[in-house]
Order: C-alpha cells, then sequence, then structure tokens
C-alpha cells in the first residue's frame, strides 16, 4: 500500500506542477494545444482500434475506428470555438461577466469497452479546460489506452502543453484507483466503467461525472417504417457488437405489427432462440445474483455467445433475440446486455406497452435512454413526456443517438450522465463546460422590479 499511496502522491503532485503551467496559457495556446491532439487522435484512429480488438477480443477494429474518429475529430469540431478561458461572456443587461477556470486535477476511469476512444475524448476536454488528467486505465485494456494517451500527450506537449498534463497509473489495481479517486488533491473525477465503480467515484467525497447503466428500451409502435427500424436496429445491435450503452437492450412491439416486424428482424440476421434455450443463454450471460452481464460476454459476436451457451444458429446470424414476458431479476435476459442480444416484448395495446417499458427502466436503465420507432407526432411526445430518460432517441440507432452529434443534435459524448433517477449527478452528455469553475463579476444594477414589489408589500 505504501508503494501505491506513493505512486498517486507523485502522480498528483506532477499534476498540479502542470495546472500551474496551464493557468498560464490563453485561448490561442489552449486551441492549438488541442488542435494537435485532435489530429494525433484521428491521424491514429484505426491504429488505436486494432490495439484495442487484439488486446480486449472485444467488438471489432472497423467500429473502434470510427469511435476514435468521433472521440477525437467529432468532439473537437463540437468543442473547436468554445471559449474556455478567462472571459467567455459579457451580459451587458444583467451586467455581469463569466471567467472560466478549470477545476483542477482531474481522475479518468475508462472503460474495457470504449477504452482508446474513451481516453481520447476525456484527454482532449481536459486539456480545452486546462484541466491535468490522472487516468486509471482497465487492466484488460491497458496497453491500448496506455497508447492513446501517449499519442495525444505527444501532440499536446509538441504544441506547448507541459509534460505532465496526461499520466495515468501504469500498474492499474483496485488499491491506486482508490487512492486515486480519494487523494485530497485530485478535484474531480470522470468515471465511465462497471456500477461499482461508478459508485466508488461518487462516494469518494469530492465532485464526480459518472453515468449509470443503460439498459435502454425501443419502442415499436404501430406507425413505425418497419424497414428503416429493422435497419437501424441490426446496425446499433450489431455497433461494435452492441458495447455502447445507449444501444437498444429490449424492442417493446405492438402487436398490431409483431409478426411482420419478426418476420423482418428474421430476414435481416436477427435469430429468436427457441424458448428452451433461454435459461441456457441467461446463465450464460448473466451473474444470477446481481443480474449484471457476465465480463467475458461485453463485446462478443452473437455466434460467439451462442457457442458460449451451447445454442446453435444459423450461419449468418447477427443478433440473438429472446422472446420475454416479464422484466427483473427472474428473468435475467431482461437486463443491460452489452452485447448483440437483445429481448422482444409483445404488447397488446399503448398501456401495456408503456407498463413494460418503465419496468425495463426501472430494471437497471432509468434514467439513461429509451428509444421511439414512430411516425405519430403526438405518441412521439407523449413517450418523451412518459420515460424516465434523459435521452429520448426518435427513429435513430440507438447506439449512435446516445453519443449525440452523429445522426441528432445532442451534444457528442462517449459519457452519458442519467440525472437523479441513475443516481448521477448530471442529466446530459458530459462536454468541456461540464469541466470549468465560473466565477462572474456583478456590477451594480438598478432593479426596478423589486423596487415595486417593495412598494406594493411593505
Amino acid at each position: 500500500m505504501v508503494q501505491v499511496d506513493e505512486m498517486i502522491n507523485n502522480l498528483v503532485s506532477n499534476a498540479h506542477t502542470a495546472l500551474t503551467e496551464l493557468e498560464g496559457l490563453d485561448q490561442s495556446q489552449v486551441d492549438s494545444i488541442v488542435d494537435a491532439m485532435v489530429q494525433a487522435g484521428l491521424d491514429n484512429s484505426a491504429e488505436l482500434a486494432k490495439l484495442a480488438h487484439e488486446e480486449t477480443g472485444r467488438g471489432n477494429t472497423h467500429d473502434k475506428t470510427m469511435k476514435n474518429i468521433f472521440a477525437s475529430g467529432q468532439i473537437g469540431n463540437f468543442i473547436k470555438n468554445h471559449k474556455t478561458v478567462g472571459i467567455i461572456d459579457e451580459d451587458d443587461e444583467a451586467k455581469t461577466v463569466t471567467i472560466a477556470e478549470p477545476l483542477g486535477v482531474l481522475a479518468g476511469v475508462t472503460p474495457v469497452t470504449n477504452p482508446t476512444s474513451t481516453t481520447l475524448f476525456k484527454a482532449i476536454i481536459a486539456m480545452k479546460t486546462r484541466n491535468p488528467i490522472v487516468f486509471s486505465f482497465h487492466p484488460q485494456a491497458l496497453k491500448s489506452s496506455i497508447k492513446a494517451a501517449e499519442i495525444v500527450l505527444d501532440a499536446a506537449v509538441k504544441a506547448g502543453a507541459p509534460m505532465n498534463s496526461i499520466q495515468w497509473i501504469s500498474e492499474p489495481s483496485i488499491d491506486a484507483t482508490n487512492a486515486l479517486i480519494h487523494h485530497p488533491g485530485v478535484a474531480t473525477i470522470l468515471a465511465t466503467g462497471g456500477p461499482s465503480m461508478v459508485k466508488a467515484a461518487y462516494s469518494s467525497g469530492k465532485p464526480a461525472l459518472g453515468v449509470g447503466p443503460g439498459n435502454a428500451p425501443l419502442y415499436v409502435e404501430k406507425s413505425a417504417d418497419l424497414d428503416a427500424a429493422v435497419k437501424d436496429i441490426v446496425l446499433s445491435k450489431t455497433f461494435d457488437n452492441g458495447m455502447i450503452c445507449a444501444t437498444e437492450n429490449s424492442l417493446v412491439i405492438d402487436s398490431a405489427i409483431y409478426d411482420d416486424m419478426k418476420k423482418r428482424l428474421s430476414d435481416a440476421g436477427v435469430y429468436f432462440i427457441a424458448e428452451s434455450d433461454q435459461d441456457k443463454l441467461a446463465q450464460t450471460m448473466f451473474n444470477p445474483e446481481t443480474g449484471g452481464v457476465n465480463g467475458p460476454i461485453a463485446g462478443r459476436s452473437a455466434k460467439q455467445i451462442a457457442d458460449m451457451a451451447g445454442i446453435e444458429v444459423p450461419e449468418g446470424t447477427k443478433v440473438l433475440a429472446a422472446e420475454l414476458t416479464e422484466v427483473g431479476l427472474d428473468h435475467l435476459l431482461s437486463g443491460e446486455k452489452l452485447s448483440p442480444v437483445v429481448s422482444v416484448y409483445k404488447v397488446a395495446d399503448s398501456d401495456h406497452a408503456y407498463e413494460t417499458l418503465e419496468s425495463i427502466l426501472n430494471y437497471g436503465g432509468l434514467g439513461h435512454t429509451a428509444g421511439i420507432r414512430s411516425t405519430d407526432s403526438d405518441v412521439i411526445t407523449k413517450f418523451g413526456i412518459k420515460m424516465k430518460a434523459c435521452r429520448i432517441l426518435v427513429n435513430t440507432p440507438c447506439c449512435l443517438g446516445g453519443v449525440g452529434s452523429i445522426v441528432n443534435g445532442l451534444e457528442p459524448s462517449l459519457t452519458l450522465g442519467t440525472g437523479s433517477w441513475g443516481f448521477n449527478s448530471i442529466s446530459h452528455n458530459v462536454t468541456d463546460f461540464d469541466l470549468l469553475n465560473l466565477k462572474k463579476i456583478a456590477y451594480p444594477r438598478k432593479n426596478s422590479n423589486f423596487e415595486e414589489l417593495i412598494k406594493k408589500y411593505m
């Protein structure tokens, strides 16, 4: 423990030295550093994807490359013109001036599911806001995560950033991560990972930006464009083998279109397993005590998972589907899957649909994401009002819709808040603005409204 404490103390001390230098940079210097990091991320996106796939055995190189491009280029485009240094706003009417300052040293916890892309994303928004960051990488993705950090650090330093702006724990362990997130010199924690790690971040006694589980349901309403729905569902469930947390975990389908939808899904490579095989699949995929997906399952292909469970599937199977009627710990396949497996519910009417949707969200998905396929604007509005989810995704593949900006106007991010429903401090997609302390200079002004209230009631 002494060695762990010494290591973390050194990392945090070095980060504070870097913080002092970062605080002295102006906006143009910061933007030059970030531009260099973004370009480095783009230039190395394919190499990093290959490394991550080889190291973790999860997902696929093609989609991981897209994630890396998103985490560097798309994020970079979004934040490019953001003011994050010094005076960022002057409100003549309110007579206030807003000044942006860094939060301080950040602790960045990254997952095995999106290792290099999350590293790129967090490092870039940390530098945009002049916050040095110390990473705790997932042990199963250590080499690829370090490579991602080295690439953007090298680019940042060459562009003028201090050497210790981006650091990482070289020998990861639970003790080391706990020491980092509890260190008094760490200002804020950016936690992306399993429930236990996110809970530890929120229990650290300091500000944390963490995310909850994403057991996202998709409602396929009777007016939906079924061809488009099937295409997007298969795309979403197979994208990097379903590891984005906003991906559809359950399909709730109106009875009027159920048979037609099922046939279309089957024709598109979705294999509906026999009811007699559901228990085998559930026991293979989930921890029966916690309901959480077993580690080896996340990011595996449908064929790999079927083989693990001893289930024969046709050649060309892209997604496994299990038809269920209930939700909860006694029905493990209703939980978050992080893989190309989906549970499917046939509902008699809208009341039955909402009852099922709410049950799914209550079972490990509150606050995260809910999707709908519909061409009826009134139905879509009602859905958005009723669902306790912070991302309501309409007629889009949920994996891409949840992370924002690719197929909708949400902020691009790889850290998705779930609000108080998911025991998070934020309910939106994390951006650079979440990593700023904002000071306001408030000049005197006359408040005639208050004067009128005083006259009237005193």
